[in-house]
């Protein structure tokens, strides 16, 4: 995606979600093991993908599964690539317009979380 493109869309979920919204379709139990799994992700993706950034996270409600699912913003030069992850560790999304270096990091994380889980 690019970045003019990308910063429009970014620029909707600048601000901090707000997870009552959530409460009315799961518990606070199932909200905080999703919320955990995903900050797991968070972590490992921008901890071990050095040649892109992770520039913004934002959590989105699916309340048809429900789920919450995180969207990961990466960037390189003025290219903007994102991937959505849902709290019960499901690749949800992936922009069609990744490369697939970045493709095959996220997915080496990935990988060697389910492997030593």
């Amino acid at each position: 995606m690019n970045k003019t493109d990308a910063t429009r869309v970014q620029k909707q979920f600048t601000k901090p979600h707000q997870y009552q919204d959530a409460l009315q379709f799961l518990s606070k139990e199932q909200l905080q093991t999703f919320l955990n799994l995903l900050g797991t992700f968070q972590d490992l993706l921008s901890s071990n993908i050095a040649d892109y950034s992770l520039d913004l996270v934002h959590d989105l409600l699916d309340d048809e599964t429900p789920q919450i699912i995180r969207t990961f913003w990466f960037s390189r030069g003025m290219r903007d690539y994102y991937l959505c992850i849902d709290g019960a560790g499901l690749v949800r999304m992936v922009d069609p317009e990744m490369p697939s270096r970045l493709f095959n990091q996220i997915f080496k994380v990935l990988d060697a979380f389910y492997d030593e889980s």
